[in-house]
């Protein structure tokens, strides 16, 4: 795995844990609160003020996590995840379809800045990528430019992946007669 793509697990996976503790310290101290005053009422002090917030706390933090990010990415932390990058998928879905639509109405100057502007937001998104590399391919014959991008899509993905297979052949074509 390139150090770059773990790094940005490692970002994504911190991201999250940190959302957590965020959201269970703002929860818990409430709860402990209510719980304190429950238990100076009733004489139960140490299931009210900590057990029932500790257990409300990181339920409630739990749900706001589940709702808040993508299943996969949450799956991801324990190494489950169905596909890597789905959320990408789905984030950018229309401007893919943007992207698209430039290149097959020819615009090929619009469809660079689309991408370009997709990959600062995602920089090592493989389907981005293999735009860019269609677009320099297709409507600018640079291919030095287009197989560089090609290129990194293989270095990011896996071999059996659906984004390394269309860079492989593609790839192949920036290859003008020789």
């Amino acid at each position: 795995m390139p150090p770059k793509k773990r790094k940005n697990q490692v970002a994504r996976d911190l991201f999250i844990i940190g959302d957590f503790i965020k959201y269970f310290l703002w929860l818990f101290v409430p709860f402990a609160l209510m719980g304190l005053v429950y238990g100076l009422l009733y004489d139960c002090y140490f299931i009210c003020l900590f057990v029932n917030p500790f257990i409300y706390a990181g339920g409630i933090a739990t749900i706001i996590i589940i709702i808040k990010h993508d299943a996969n990415d949450l799956m991801a932390l324990i190494g489950h995840a169905r596909e890597q990058q789905l959320a990408l998928h789905l984030r950018h879905s229309s401007t893919i379809q943007q992207i698209s639509v430039e290149m097959s109405a020819r615009d090929y100057n619009g469809a660079l800045k689309t991408v370009n502007k997709l990959l600062r937001e995602s920089p090592d998104y493989p389907n981005a990528l293999n735009l860019k590399g269609q677009i320099l391919l297709e409507g600018f014959r640079e291919y030095e430019k287009a197989r560089d991008c090609f290129s990194k899509v293989m270095s990011l993905s896996k071999p059996d992946s659906d984004d390394y297979k269309l860079a492989e052949a593609l790839k192949a074509s920036t290859f003008p007669d020789e």
